[in-house]
C-alpha cells in the first residue's frame, strides 16, 4: 500500500519518495490524521537534511499539515510534539511562537503526562532554564518508568535515552530504555540504530567508562562506517 511504501522510504530517510506517497494518500483521504500528519512530518524531515536557508520554504507546509492533523485529532500526541519544537525552534519572523507551543504543552498534560513533561522539559531547555528543564525531565523518567510495557512507545525509548546522554540524567534508566528501543526497532522507527549505540556510548563515557563506550561506539560504527556523529564520538572516548 502506499502507507506502508512511504513508511518503508522514510525508514530509508528517502525523503522526496516519502513525501511524494504521503502526499497522494492526503489527496486521496485530506481528512486522515495519521496522513496528515505522515506527510507533514516527511516535509519536515526533508527541510532537517538540507540548509537553514533551503528550509524556510518548507516551513509554511510542516505547519499547515501538523495543525491539520490536531484539527482532525486533538489527541495526536506526535503532532503536537512536533509542533511544540517547530515553534520554539523558529524564529518569530518564521512563524515561531512560544505561546501556541506552551498552550501545546499544557493540552498534553489530560492526553499524556510524559509528553507534557518532556514538552515543557524542551521549552525550558532551549530557552536556557537548564535546571528546570533537568526536574521536568526526571518527572517524565518516573513517570514513564512506572508506565505499563504495553503503554511504552519505541520513540520514547530512544528520545529518554537521549536525553539521559546528553543531560547526564538517569543514566542506568536511559541505557535500559535504549536497550528496550534496539529490541524493539522496527521500519517505523525513525532513528537509525547507529543512533542507539551511540547513546549509549555517551552515556557509557559520561560515566567514564571507557571500556563499555568504546564497545558500543564500534557497534554503531559497525552498521554505519560514515557515521560522521560516531567518529567524532570515537575521537572523543579516545581523548577520555
Amino acid at each position: 500500500s502506499l502507507n506502508t511504501l512511504g513508511d518503508l522510504y522514510s525508514f530509508t530517510k528517502n525523503w522526496d519518495k516519502a513525501i511524494s506517497c504521503y502526499e497522494r494518500l492526503v489527496k486521496l483521504k485530506p481528512f486522515n490524521a495519521d496522513f496528515n500528519f505522515k506527510y507533514g512530518g516527511a516535509i519536515g524531515m526533508k527541510a532537517l537534511s538540507v540548509s537553514k536557508i533551503q528550509a524556510v520554504v518548507y516551513v509554511s507546509d510542516i505547519k499547515t499539515y501538523l495543525e491539520k492533523t490536531l484539527n482532525l485529532d486533538p489527541k495526536h500526541i506526535e503532532a503536537r510534539r512536533a509542533l511544540i519544537e517547530l515553534y520554539v525552534k523558529l524564529p518569530g519572523f518564521l512563524g515561531g511562537d512560544q505561546d501556541r507551543a506552551k498552550i501545546l504543552s499544557e493540552e498534553l498534560e489530560n492526553i499524556s503526562r510524559v509528553d507534557a513533561y518532556l514538552a515543557q522539559a524542551f521549552i525550558l531547555k532551549e530557552n536556557g532554564d537548564i535546571q528546570d528543564a533537568k526536574e521536568a525531565y526526571n518527572k517524565a523518567f518516573v513517570l514513564y518508568n512506572s508506565l505499563p510495557e504495553s503503554k511504552k512507545r519505541n520513540s520514547l525509548n530512544y528520545e529518554l535515552g537521549k536525553i539521559a546522554a546528553e543531560m547526564d540524567i538517569q543514566s542506568s534508566v536511559g541505557l535500559k530504555l535504549l536497550n528496550n528501543y534496539i529490541k524493539n526497532y522496527n521500519y517505523k522507527d525513525i532513528y537509525s540504530l547507529e543512533w542507539a549505540f551511540l547513546r549509549k556510548a555517551q552515556i557509557h563515557s559520561d560515566q567514564e567508562n571507557k571500556s563499555e563506550a568504546f564497545l558500543e561506539i564500534n557497534k554503531a560504527l559497525s552498521i554505519n562506517n560514515q557515521f560522521k556523529e560516531g567518529l567524532q564520538e570515537k575521537r572523543r572516548i579516545q581523548n577520555l
